[in-house]
């Protein structure tokens, strides 16, 4: 019985010593070691990158030393930090130390066994030269990891020669610092490479005050190709806003290498993300954490993005489309109604017969398809599927007539004098907008009422319509429709006008909406809805493509299902009814194609016996 006393009371002293153990385990201690000074942009930027990444592990405990080696750098200075690391380090236990840049690396390296005390595993980042043979020479080849920068040095200059074919003449700037010497070599190549394609002058040597005399003129078919340039001859070290409202006065357009100074003033061009660095050195050090064992690892950061300044693209009229891959602007423009919101809500606010109008229209919707038999509803069921797009485009075409109106009453009432001619002039514009607004009004209305009767008519007058309903919706989504009509084309049909609308409506709406979903990757995305109509044999035909982001191949197959969506908020009843209207109603046939770019529907009709009788 004490044997079996003895056994427990010594298990619960090993449990109660584990548990204990466990609760003090200490945090995991991270240092980081800056190159330059706090609020350098460069570096603030890659370790906001490498904490987003971090912090995402609540047991990691972050201490940051900086350096300043830009503005100081001299073997006192040097010697003066040797000693206050010492001492700040002393009897601290890191389990690894992040290094930023190449002066902390060489600097860590050269002093590890004095400042660090518990086989610390160093991490760098962003360097652009990495030397095995140094690390060998401290013994701490089994200690060092990182994370390596690489300009798209000839990628940028690629992109310039593309953007600027009659490029007479490219001027590249490099200062003469130690982070400028690794970037020179590549620099160097590429020269080799473009120099017999246009001139250029490699700029080594100069102070910013001369840089933005000499660049103050534009001159036609020149570049420059910024590299970086903190030290100036006069061996002053500019600060970042300094260098930015330099590139920002140049009169040349001006490509660099990362996206530090994209939103001051330069260009673009084949961009490294500062953050992204950092978030892939958080992501390693996450890596050494989870893998202590881990062989030592170097890896490059290449992940190049084309990035461009929309007001400088601009500016010097150049096109990012030329480049023939993705790419994505920053300082977009606001939009007329970003610009005009509070004036354009002051005019709502007094509109409320706006309102009046869409509910009374709603309503005689309702009317409508409580009365209709059960196909017929369904197709009303698609219409008031479609009414938001058509209130929208309603609101849109609204919008200015309302706008001219107030401006014209605000300048009627302050002018002192009226003559009798003026008050006329006065009432006519006005009475032009309202005509405007009712004719709005007039289409949306024949829009809704369903066809009675089967006619004969003219597609190209039932599409004109449709498209006055779109019109401005799709002017103010920036894209453009183009109609053609081959010649001699015969364009009557028998059928049903305003259900023949509806359909056109249903794919040219989902044609916009591909196009709008492609533009989230691409921003300044040229949208294009190209609506072809010629005679095959007994038919006329109606292909309309789109330039949007395309139907997957799972999805052609039951594109035309009753209730079958793509979209979060669908309702699957468009292009079902579109199909019912045009196979069973018009006795015609509709299909769809992807296309490389895009996709295309295909819609034909029974020529009506009418076309034949007018050519006799």
């Amino acid at each position: 019985m004490n044997y079996k006393v003895c056994i427990l009371f010594l298990f619960l002293l090993v449990f109660q010593s584990n548990l204990f153990s466990n609760q003090k385990k200490e945090n995991i201690q991270i240092l980081i070691i800056n190159s330059y000074h706090k609020d350098f942009q460069w570096s603030d930027e890659l370790i906001d990158g490498v904490k987003k990444v971090l912090n995402t592990n609540k047991k990691i405990e972050i201490t940051t030393l900086y350096m300043d080696s830009k503005r100081i750098n001299s073997s006192e200075y040097y010697n003066s930090l040797l000693r206050i690391y010492k001492l700040q380090l002393k009897n601290r236990k890191y389990n690894i130390v992040l290094l930023v840049d190449k002066f902390a690396f060489e600097f860590a390296l050269k002093n590890y066994n004095e400042l660090f005390f518990n086989n610390e595993k160093l991490v760098f980042s962003g360097i652009e030269k990495f030397s095995p043979e140094e690390i060998e020479k401290y013994n701490l080849s089994d200690r060092v990891f990182g994370v390596m920068e690489k300009r798209a040095i000839e990628g940028i200059i690629a992109t310039i020669d593309t953007m600027m074919p009659k490029l007479k003449k490219l001027y590249i700037i490099n200062d003469r610092s130690s982070n400028a010497k690794d970037t020179n070599i590549l620099i160097q190549k590429a020269i080799n490479k473009y120099k017999s394609k246009f001139e250029i002058e490699y700029i080594r040597k100069s102070t910013l005050k001369e840089l933005k005399q000499r660049f103050s003129e534009h001159k036609s078919n020149e570049a420059i190709f910024f590299v970086r340039f903190y030290n100036g001859d006069n061996n002053e070290f500019y600060k970042n806003r300094e260098i930015g409202a330099a590139i920002n006065s140049f009169k040349l357009p001006t490509f660099v290498t990362d996206t530090l100074f994209l939103k001051d003033g330069a260009l673009g061009g084949k961009l490294l993300s500062i953050s992204h660095i950092g978030e892939a050195t958080g992501e390693l050090v996450l890596d050494l954490i989870n893998k202590p064992n881990m062989k030592p690892l170097i890896t490059v950061d290449e992940k190049y993005q084309y990035l461009f300044n929309y007001k400088k693209i601009k500016e010097f009229n150049l096109n990012p489309a030329n480049i023939n891959s993705p790419y994505s602007l920053v300082n977009t423009p606001e939009s007329f109604f970003d610009k005009n919101r509070k004036l354009i809500n002051i005019v709502f606010m007094i509109s409320p017969i706006l309102i009046l109008l869409i509910f009374m229209l709603v309503y005689t919707l309702y009317l409508h398809t409580k009365t209709a038999k059960h196909q017929e509803f369904i197709i009303q069921q698609s219409k008031l599927a479609e009414i938001g797009e058509i209130i929208s485009s309603i609101t849109h075409q609204w919008k200015e007539p309302l706008i001219e109106i107030s401006t014209l009453v605000q300048e009627h009432i302050g002018s002192n004098s009226k003559s009798k001619d003026e008050d006329k002039k006065y009432i006519d514009d006005i009475m032009v907008q309202i005509y405007y607004m009712t004719d709005t009004i007039n289409d949306f209305h024949q829009f809704i009422k369903p066809s009675s009767n089967k006619t004969t008519f003219n597609i190209k007058d039932a599409i004109i319509k449709m498209m006055t309903i779109v019109h401005h919706s799709m002017k103010y989504n920036y894209i453009d429709i183009n109609i053609e009509i081959a010649k001699n084309t015969k364009l009557l049909v028998d059928g049903y006008p305003n259900e023949l609308m509806q359909t056109m409506l249903n794919i040219v709406n989902n044609a916009k909406e591909a196009i709008l979903e492609k533009r989230k990757n691409i921003e300044m995305y040229d949208g294009k809805i190209d609506i072809n109509i010629f005679n095959n044999k007994k038919y006329v035909q109606i292909e309309i493509q789109d330039n949007g982001c395309g139907i997957d191949k799972i999805c052609l197959k039951k594109i035309f299902d009753p209730y079958f969506t793509t979209k979060s908020k669908g309702y699957g009843i468009g292009l079902y009814m579109t199909k019912v209207i045009i196979e069973e109603k018009m006795n015609g046939k509709i299909s769809v194609e992807p296309m490389n770019v895009g996709t295309k529907f295909v819609i034909k009709l029974e020529l009506s016996n009418e076309n034949f009788s007018i050519r006799r």
